[in-house]
């Protein structure tokens, strides 16, 4: 019965692109999946790919504002074609999500969920994580795709500043910390640089705000798992394990240790518009996130973050792979990103339409909020409130090109189908409370609340996570998370 289960589990199809799609497919978009496809077929000869090279010999690109710019000619028309057959070579027949199959059987949750509208949400600030430059060794024949620190630097900014806010960026090159001294001189009023490096060898961590001149910043490579947890404590900076599930071995919870934080979602890739043509090869997004579930079982309190980890341009999707997914931390002094993240007063969010949160919680009998990663000490009702704030979501990137492909993602996955539901859980990963929201009714002007109340008289937690449900195409994507707060941890 369990293998029958298994089964139409399984076999439920969910369709890529067709060739019909395809042929009416806008050229920026055929480019830009080709090179997402393309980045996990090869390994780092790429300039040797026939493909590969007949697309930039064919079309201009100007990495400073992101645009593909395309010209009517028999080349062109010849690429397309190209284009066209790659892609159905590899489109296939998917299969359904399996977390929405679980979900759609899911009992009701046990506690309801309020929800106020039109509140004023606290103001808050960026962490742009695992952020990499021209500086790092990697893919060198794509030198010309990378971007300088100094440029990205600039990118960030100017993305903040159209959305009237601040940011903290962690430049995390393999081996080196240069990206820090190249822009940390660079005046700014809304972004503060922190010292940072990707360090290790067969399992990667970020070291955020690591001192200077650290005798061990080169040194990385000859460490993993552990070793690389114990050797990276002389940095004194917030230590971060990285895509945990990205790499072949698994880096295991039960050997994190005492690292800092946990990079629980890495690029991207997974998000099901990604997705339209074949499975992209990622970082196992859900199994790292679920490594820290588990973690948070045996007692171990590693902040949760995401990083973006792209190492080179793919055209039109600059911005996208660059900045998200992205941090979030309450509060409006940047300069305490550190205690911040040590705290676990930080939230994560996948995508520029994703919504930033902020969850709070306190006793009844108090006057005084509880914020995230910290603890609270007592016995009674918890009243539990998310703010969902959603002043952010309806500024869009600044690539004319980018908008023009995320228009036909949309086609591909049925987005006028798609839902919102907000997610409470406790420390057993059990569902205390949901609500299914109509996303496409909620004004970017008017953030909102969820809260609930629940009995609280031992051990426990409360965290929540902001999904994206799409009953036509099948999938869930996971849009934004909290860290959790804390009951009678001490």
């Amino acid at each position: 019965m369990k293998l029958f289960f298994i089964f139409l589990l399984l076999s439920h199809p969910l369709f890529a692109a067709n060739k019909a799609q395809l042929d009416k497919a806008p050229m920026e978009w055929l480019i830009s999946q080709t090179l997402l496809l393309k980045t996990q077929e090869l390994a780092e000869d790429f300039e040797q790919d026939k493909l590969f090279k007949q697309i930039f010999e064919t079309i201009n690109y100007d990495p400073d504002s992101d645009e593909i710019i395309l010209h009517s000619s028999d080349k062109m028309n010849a690429l397309k074609f190209e284009l066209i057959d790659y892609l159905e070579a590899k489109s296939a027949t998917k299969s359904s999500d399996y977390l929405f199959e679980i979900w759609q059987q899911e009992a009701p949750a046990p506690y309801p969920v309020k929800l106020t509208e039109n509140i004023s949400p606290a103001d808050g600030f960026y962490v742009f994580n695992h952020v990499h430059t021209d500086i790092s060794q990697d893919n060198q024949s794509l030198k010309w795709l990378k971007l300088s620190p100094q440029k990205t630097f600039s990118i960030i900014e100017d993305f903040l500043t159209k959305r009237n806010t601040s940011g903290v960026v962690h430049f995390c090159d393999h081996d080196t910390d240069e990206s820090f001294d190249l822009v940390s001189a660079i005046p700014s009023s809304n972004l503060v640089p922190l010292r940072s490096i990707e360090w290790g060898g067969k399992t990667h961590m970020n070291l955020i705000d690591i001192k200077e001149n650290w005798s061990l910043i080169d040194q990385g490579r000859k460490y993993s798992g552990e070793e690389s947890v114990i050797m990276s404590r002389s940095s004194e900076g917030f230590r971060i394990i990285n895509h945990p599930n990205g790499r072949d071995p698994v880096f295991p919870y039960t050997t994190w240790l005492d690292a800092d934080g946990v990079e629980v979602w890495n690029t991207v890739l997974e998000n099901s518009p990604y997705q339209a043509i074949s499975k992209l090869r990622g970082s196992n997004n859900r199994q790292a996130f679920q490594q820290w579930v588990d973690s948070l079982k045996i007692g171990k309190r590693h902040t949760a973050m995401a990083g973006s980890d792209f190492h080179f341009i793919i055209p039109c999707l600059r911005d996208r792979t660059l900045l998200y997914p992205a941090n979030y931390i309450p509060g409006d002094d940047s300069s305490n990103a550190r205690a911040n993240l040590f705290n676990g007063n930080v939230s994560f969010l996948t995508g520029p339409t994703a919504p930033k949160l902020n969850l709070k919680a306190k006793l009844s009998k108090s006057s005084s909020w509880a914020q995230m990663g910290s603890s609270l000490e007592g016995k009674g009702n918890l009243q539990v409130s998310v703010e969902v704030d959603l002043r952010d979501t309806d500024t869009l990137l600044k690539s004319a090109c980018y908008n023009t492909i995320n228009a036909f993602f949309n086609v591909l996955t049925f987005w006028k189908k798609r839902r919102w539901e907000i997610r409470f859980y406790n420390l057993a990963g059990e569902v205390l409370a949901k609500k299914e929201l109509n996303a496409r009714k909620l004004d970017h002007d008017e953030s909102f609340s969820a809260s609930i109340n629940i009995p609280i008289s031992g051990r426990e937690i409360v965290r929540a996570e902001l999904w994206e449900i799409n009953k036509k195409s099948k999938s869930v994507d996971l849009l934004s998370a909290t860290n959790p707060i804390y009951l009678n941890w001490d």
